[in-house]
């Protein structure tokens, strides 16, 4: 009857968490805030003295532990302990509320540090600081609400939450966040998407064609070719490819850009975006001062992504045939004068090969009056 739940291993030592053990007086109990450290370089063996304890009862367990930077993250339910392994003694270093997970798989370790996610947001301990990656530069990216839904089974404020699981993947240095580890095929958006180097997010939709990710699955891991992978309950092993499959609609708005001066009138002349593939069905049009719901086209575009001045088309680009990148010169149909703000709206079907590259826009700040 004894055993743990949770290990890692450190300084040529296996650390366990939660542990269910039989004591000096002989009596089997469960300890889930203990951990106990093996001898060194003895990975199974785990000698009563070296027992480590945080916090004691305080109606908490320890759900995952992980290692980084001399360091064992120790995540409770509620709360994560930050331990400092990095001598003979181990200590606690910090705290950190809110900070805890529903369930192991919610945790991963990536070349930045550890991520983890929880029904609060996503976070990243690179050795010194935990930062919130749902906020760039004291601005938030998604919503608490957002996020919430995001993680509730019917979508509402008040249903079922659910339990999280996040991977790494190595090759383009993204996270991957899926709602659930279990089957929640009523929720939607299924999964996000996070860019560590450009440090945004992208969302994915539910796609009823394709139930994968909507059935019981295990953890991620990395297989040998550095891709990141999972297994569900139907024995098959699935790799994450965001290589296009199909033809599909899309959905892409750029945030509502100010160019860094929000209260500055600009004067907006054009936009470029650098594509490739078959985009003859994607609308392109764009909003200003904020106001989504009312846009205004776009020239079309010609064979070398030159706009033709003449006819607006609110899908201006074309079948490119080629898998050579296309600069689109996109040129409003009326002057985009005296506004503080600009949003591309990208929607319509896109094909299969369909690629963006980069997006470019030429404005410039209007005198103060």
């Amino acid at each position: 009857g004894e055993g743990f739940k949770t290990a890692v291993v450190a300084n040529r030592q296996t650390y366990i968490g939660n542990v269910r053990r039989k004591g000096e007086d002989g009596v089997t109990r469960t300890e889930g805030d203990a951990m106990y450290k093996s001898m060194p370089g003895k990975f199974d063996t785990f000698p009563i003295a070296r027992k480590i304890e945080a916090s004691i009862q305080d109606g908490d367990q320890i759900v995952k532990l992980e290692e980084y930077a001399d360091r064992i993250l120790q995540f409770k339910k509620t709360k994560m302990h930050l331990i400092n392994i990095s001598q003979d003694l181990e200590f606690l270093e910090d705290t950190f509320m809110n900070k805890g997970i529903s369930h192991p798989a919610s945790v991963c370790k990536t070349d930045f540090g550890i991520a983890w996610v929880n029904a609060e947001g996503c976070y990243l301990y690179d050795g010194k600081n935990v930062i919130n990656l749902l906020e760039k530069k004291g601005r938030q990216i998604i919503k608490e609400s957002e996020w919430d839904k995001f993680l509730r089974h019917d979508k509402s404020l008040t249903g079922t939450r659910l339990n999280p699981m996040i991977g790494y993947v190595p090759k383009k240095r993204q996270l991957i966040v899926f709602d659930d580890i279990t089957n929640t095929s009523t929720a939607d958006p299924r999964m996000y998407l996070y860019d560590m180097v450009t440090q945004s997010w992208v969302k994915g939709a539910n796609d009823s064609t394709a139930r994968q990710i909507d059935q019981i699955k295990t953890n991620f891991t990395i297989d040998w070719n550095n891709d990141l992978i999972y297994n569900v309950n139907a024995g098959n092993v699935n790799k994450w490819d965001d290589t296009s499959d199909a033809t599909d609609t899309i959905s892409f708005k750029t945030k509502d850009i100010d160019f860094g001066n929000p209260a500055v009138r600009k004067k907006v002349y054009k936009a470029y975006i650098s594509y490739k593939g078959d985009g003859d069905s994607v609308t392109i049009q764009y909003a200003i001062n904020g106001d989504t719901d009312t846009v205004a086209p776009f020239y079309r575009t010609t064979s070398d992504g030159s706009s033709d001045k003449t006819n607006s088309d609110t899908t201006p680009l074309l079948d490119s045939n080629t898998d050579d990148w296309i600069l689109a010169e996109l040129r409003p149909v009326t002057s985009i004068n005296n506004v503080y703000s600009f949003q591309l709206q990208l929607g319509g079907t896109a094909a299969a090969d369909f690629e963006i590259n980069d997006i470019s826009i030429v404005y410039r700040l209007k005198n103060i009056k």
